[in-house]
């Protein structure tokens, strides 16, 4: 049977297979080092069983999530084998955005097995937040939208925007970006009809849950507007070196702190002036970004340097959302992968191709290594030494390099073109 499969389908089996032995020898891990995941700890106990006990619980994140978190339930009832329950779901849907990276790349006659490679690579180094966390879920949906938005299936692409809106709220900043071809050739009745399909995908989830309980909508809306500073964002490792100096006072609020927000945060006068202002500043450049988008794309004659520049485009919107927000947990990067895949695979500066994938691979590698040492040495919290703090510093100016060649080569395609023949030409539908 193999032996009758073309190269990229035994590519793509080889990828399914080795993802399923790094989540298996995840879960071997888990149990052979007795170790409590925030799986067992936040979805078993805080999320799932209040609602398994007729409760309705209060979560930071979007209502659908809760539907993510139940079903590993639905089949075990007790910590461990809930984790490995929800680990056998998380891994079904990473395979799930595998596919979805390929066929996007078959879609767009770009090279499959390399964006295969892309995807798989990058997941495999963020395994453990991937695992322990859900974000691979919408960032997932998301990749699945934007095929369906190639195909031609917009209504469908919008309403799985729209529920990916309510699995974690960042899937709304790509709206702006989908919509760009209603925008181009003033097309308000598609423009028009595009919202529609978004706000029901939102709405099929928002108002059940309002009318189940209002504090499943404003809860979560409430808790993030009110967050302070946490330790790992891109201001707080700015800030830190500066109390290093003795030029401003910090000190770290522990993630089991009253008020913490369950996360690690750096605290001081700088800190506390400084957060309520990193989210203004994020919209006002994720605004400047989508303006600027779609003046070049005005400019785009061909449908090849549209689809790169989309996808790229989006991978740097997410990167504003993550670096510029006063939030920067680990996890977050698990949302550029799939775009990011296919933006390199479209990519046709073959040095900036490189520079950008090692350095997205030098970023996660950064990320995993602090997260060992400050989790598994020196425990976390107030221990946070400023070893780990410079770690954290050095990966976000390098994701912070990565934002600025991807801007960069959505400017030189905007201005020079790609060379050859367009091989989207034939897409049906116009970005």
């Amino acid at each position: 049977m193999l032996r009758d499969m073309d190269r990229v389908r035994k590519v793509e089996i080889l990828f399914i297979v080795l993802l399923g032995v790094a989540f298996l020898g995840y879960l071997i891990a888990i149990w052979c080092l007795d170790i409590e995941t925030e799986v067992m700890r936040d979805r078993f106990w805080k999320d799932v069983e209040p609602i398994f006990n007729g409760e309705v619980p209060i979560i930071e994140y979007p209502p659908l999530s809760l539907v993510f978190f139940c079903i590993p339930r639905i089949f075990f009832s007790d910590p461990f084998s809930y984790n490995v329950g929800y680990v056998i779901m998380i891994y079904a849907i990473t395979v799930a955005g595998l596919v979805l990276v390929r066929r996007t790349a078959e879609e767009l006659k770009v090279n499959q097995v390399w964006t295969m490679t892309v995807y798989s690579v990058l997941i495999a180094l963020m395994l453990e937040y991937v695992a322990d966390r859900y974000d691979i879920i919408p960032a997932v949906m998301t990749i699945g939208a934007f095929y369906l938005l190639i195909r031609n299936r917009a209504p469908a692409s919008f309403v799985l925007l729209g529920l990916a809106t309510m699995t974690k709220l960042y899937p709304i900043l790509l709206a702006p970006f989908f919509a760009t071809k209603y925008l181009m050739n003033r097309d308000w009745k598609g423009l028009s009809l595009a919202v529609v399909w978004f706000v029901a995908g939102v709405a099929i989830v928002a108002v059940p849950a309002y009318l189940l309980d209002p504090g499943m909508i404003t809860g979560f809306l409430g808790y993030h507007s009110a967050r302070p500073l946490e330790i790992d964002s891109l201001a707080a490792t700015l800030i830190y070196p500066l109390s290093m100096l003795d030029l401003t006072e910090v000190w770290i609020q522990p993630a089991t702190a009253v008020g913490s927000y369950g996360s690690d945060n750096l605290r001081g006068p700088l800190c506390d002036a400084v957060a309520p202002l990193l989210t203004p500043i994020m919209a006002v450049l994720l605004v400047v970004l989508a303006l600027w988008f779609w003046k070049l794309r005005s400019g785009m004659e061909r449908v090849d340097e549209r689809v790169f520049a989309t996808s790229a485009a989006i991978v740097v919107a997410l990167m504003i959302f993550i670096l510029v927000g006063k939030v920067l947990s680990s996890q977050y990067l698990i949302w550029i992968i799939p775009f990011l895949a296919v933006a390199l695979a479209t990519m046709q500066d073959r040095e900036l191709k490189w520079r950008v994938f090692w350095t997205a691979v030098i970023a996660l590698v950064i990320t995993q290594i602090n997260f060992a040492y400050t989790f598994g040495v020196t425990g976390g919290g107030e221990s946070i030494t400023s070893l780990s703090m410079i770690m954290v510093l050095i990966r976000n100016i390098v994701l912070v390099a990565m934002t600025v060649m991807l801007i960069k080569g959505i400017s030189d395609v905007g201005r020079d073109g790609f060379p050859g023949e367009d091989r989207n030409s034939d897409l049906d539908f116009e970005f």
